[in-house]
């Protein structure tokens, strides 16, 4: 494995070729995605910075060959040489300030650029616009009157006020039977990834900046939906996701096509800076610290739809031996996420999903093809056997999170109030019922 230095100037995001032959057609992108963006802006500054690049070529150039040449130049003319070679250097100078500063606005702009998204996409700005794409199980029907998770919690180990002393809101701690079952669910899912040829990874828990720019998201963002956890003293942000590290691994390296494709797996704590807003998102369903079971792929581009759909179905392997009540949706447009291709998410009946206490559909996992955005941008390439070098496709998908947890506690609950475990949790949590 080859790793080399990263170029700064050279901030790659999508084939600027095609931004360069299809403007209006990266454009409509933009548009589809709901991102506010002049893809204008871009090529008039590509256009400027190809200018003055060719510029300082030629003036470069030139100084080269004046500083070859001036010591044989006659005594008459070497005084004109040695002026001209000044003002050459003075003149080069001012040229790579210019274009350092269009450089600078330049890349400022490709970093906020959107992947493409599939044909198959359905187009829309919200998360009203996905799609279901199919349901798995039944709906479940109880003779009693069901409770939520946050209720069922409060008896067998959910504990907000104390993750609350310690920690502030959003960082739930879970105690005894509940902490067994968010075990058993993790270690399940990693046992499964592992027998499907996934190599098991320990990852460091903080990224750099770069990385985490390189991977789509945006460390330096501020305004108040940031998502991340910063480290301001050491420059490192916590991970909200294992695909950080798993990817970021193999940032400026070329990797021999031999070791194609690679899949990995990783469990790790998540940190996200979000919380809970109103009913729909209370309890375990949006928290700063979660645990998760991720799955990584990077693979030759031909590979990646193939596998896309290889890891759609082992998420939905895993929820139909948890025996719950489960759809797919694919996502639309404008709720892709920057560096998604394609996305599918899985989807579990839960109370409180659909207002008040009502039930409705709430996420479970998702997986994205996120095919050589990533790539471009951490400058991971390969080697294919006729020596050429070529950006991989990347792949994301979560096997389970500790939100898992909300479907398992109401769909699997009893009128004697507790709860029936799932049989494939058997041998990791030693007990039928909580």
């Amino acid at each position: 494995m080859l790793c080399l230095p990263i170029n700064a100037r050279g901030i790659i995001v999508l084939d600027i070729k095609l931004i360069r032959e299809k403007p209006e057609f990266i454009q409509q992108i933009c548009n589809n995605r709901g991102l506010d963006f002049d893809v204008s802006q871009i090529i008039a500054l590509d256009h400027r910075k190809r200018k003055i690049q060719q510029e300082l070529e030629l003036l470069r150039a030139e100084s080269k060959k004046l500083a070859q040449n001036l010591a044989k130049l006659p005594d008459t003319e070497r005084n004109a040489g040695i002026i001209r070679g000044k003002q050459l250097k003075y003149e080069i100078s001012i040229l790579e300030n210019i274009f350092e500063k269009i450089a600078s606005e330049y890349n400022n702009l490709v970093i906020r650029l959107p992947n493409l998204y599939s044909d198959d996409t359905p187009i829309g700005k919200t998360e009203d616009h996905n799609v279901e794409f199919k349901v798995y199980g039944e709906t479940p029907k109880f003779n009693f009157e069901p409770l939520d998770h946050i209720k069922i919690g409060a008896r067998i180990g959910m504990d907000f006020e104390a993750g609350t002393r310690v920690g502030g809101a959003g960082f739930p701690l879970l105690r005894g039977n509940l902490a067994r079952l968010e075990t058993a669910l993790m270690r399940f899912v990693l046992d499964q990834a592992i027998e499907k040829g996934f190599e098991q990874v320990s990852v460091p828990l903080m990224a750099k900046a770069e990385i985490m720019q390189g991977l789509g998201f945006n460390p330096r963002r501020n305004e108040e939906g940031n998502e991340l956890f910063p480290l301001e003293n050491d420059g490192l942000y916590m991970i909200g996701t294992a695909e950080i590290p798993l990817i970021g691994q193999f940032s400026d390296c070329i990797l021999p096509e031999s070791i194609l494709p690679i899949r990995m797996t990783a469990l790790s704590p998540c940190f996200r800076r979000e919380g809970a807003s109103g009913r729909r998102d209370a309890g375990l369903y949006r928290n700063k610290m979660f645990h998760k079971v991720e799955l990584v792929s990077i693979v030759e581009p031909e590979t990646s739809s193939a596998m896309l759909e290889q890891l759609l179905e082992f998420e939905i392997e895993i929820f139909k031996q948890l025996g719950l009540y489960f759809r797919v949706i694919k996502i639309c447009s404008g709720d892709l996420g920057a560096p998604a291709y394609k996305k599918y998410d899985l989807e579990a009946w839960m109370l409180g999903r659909g207002g008040s206490d009502n039930w409705g559909w709430g996420e479970l996992t998702s997986c994205s093809n996120c095919t050589d955005y990533q790539a471009r941008r951490l400058k991971i390439r390969y080697r294919n056997c006729d020596g050429n070098i070529i950006f991989p496709h990347t792949l994301n998908a979560t096997g389970i999170t500790t939100r898992a947890i909300i479907p398992i506690l109401e769909q699997n609950q009893l009128e004697n109030s507790q709860i029936q475990i799932p049989k494939v949790l058997l041998k990791y949590i030693n007990s039928e019922y909580l």
